[in-house]
């Protein structure tokens, strides 16, 4: 995907489904948000955190809820299909290869917990979470580019974060007073 600025302050974004026009765009682009600023000459101090987790198949113990084991790090979730062990964060960027041993070493600490747990082969995963050095979202215009509103960053609150933000960053494009200040949220903060 690519953003191009048009004549008379509208948007064209190039996609692989095709090209479309706009008077107003939202970046909500996670951790490629970066990527897709620089052509534009956007910079902003945006990292991405990686996140690992386990995915332990076919337990032979079952968990009502979800537990957090803090002295070892990690948590353990009840999926329909086995156990989730997640907990671990990297700050590596996009195109680091991911280290499996973060991931693999959860299923460690999941067995260290339940010495009788017994699952079928662990499947690994790493996701990523984009993130500001101050912990907020950045939200609203972007500088310099009428019509361009951005909206991410959420770091690990970007489930429970991201649909408010959209509600914000939608009132602003309409014109509507947004419920709270938006200032603090704003790109120009950087």
């Amino acid at each position: 995907m690519k953003l191009v600025p048009c004549p008379g302050q509208r948007w064209m974004v190039l996609s692989n489904t095709g090209n479309h026009a706009a008077d107003s765009v939202v970046l909500a682009g996670g951790a490629f948000a970066g990527a897709l600023l620089a052509p534009l000459g956007l910079k902003l101090p945006l990292e991405t955190e990686r996140g690992y987790h386990a995915h332990l198949p076919a337990p032979s113990i079952e968990l009502r809820l979800p537990i957090m084991q803090k002295s070892r790090g990690f948590g353990l979730t009840p999926m329909e299909d086995g156990l989730r062990a997640a907990g671990t964060v990297e700050i590596a960027g996009l195109e680091a290869p991911p280290d499996e041993r973060r991931a693999a070493l959860l299923e460690t600490q999941a067995k260290r917990l339940f010495p009788d747990l017994r699952t079928g082969p662990a499947r690994l995963w790493m996701g990523f979470r984009p993130s500001f050095p101050d912990s907020l979202p950045v939200l609203g215009p972007a500088p310099g580019h009428p019509g361009l509103f951005l909206c991410f960053g959420h770091g690990h609150f970007g489930m429970t974060a991201g649909p408010p933000s959209g509600k914000l960053v939608a009132r602003m494009i309409a014109g509507v007073a947004p419920p709270i200040d938006p200032a603090p949220y704003a790109a120009a903060r950087f």
